[in-house]
């Protein structure tokens, strides 16, 4: 059984401005150093992306709270796999920068774990251990 995401379009709409407001103050924050930007300002900057992260977490958390308990363990079940995966990852990756691979910023972590939770979705399908 394959249950449908809880969320409404609230919830896919506040998401994607999430994930834009993410983006964005990263962008800003490379660019804002590049031309010279206050370190004030460009300190700010940088906790943006940690706030809509926080912030994102939160509304899954409530959401998820209101559901059955078959979608909670569903998705326990799916988060923990893909958290499992991105560490995974990006432990190798740490290892094959110490021999010359090239470095990668760790806000790319975010973005992988929502992404690997997506790709583990339709792999995982039931709660059952």
């Amino acid at each position: 059984m394959q249950p449908p995401w809880p969320g409404t379009w609230r919830y896919g709409l506040g998401s994607t401005a999430g994930w834009l407001v993410f983006l964005a103050a990263i962008y800003a924050v490379a660019y804002g150093r590049q031309v010279g930007w206050p370190a004030p300002w460009l300190v700010a900057l940088a906790c943006v992306p940690a706030l809509s992260a926080a912030l994102q977490f939160v509304v899954v958390w409530r959401l998820i709270a209101r559901q059955d308990e078959f979608v909670r363990g569903l998705f326990a079940k799916r988060f923990l796999a893909a958290g499992a995966v991105v560490i995974v990852l990006a432990t190798a990756w740490s290892g094959a920068e110490l021999v010359g691979a090239p470095h990668l910023g760790a806000w790319l972590l975010y973005p992988l774990l929502w992404g690997m939770f997506g790709v583990l979705t339709p792999i995982i399908r039931d709660a059952r251990p």
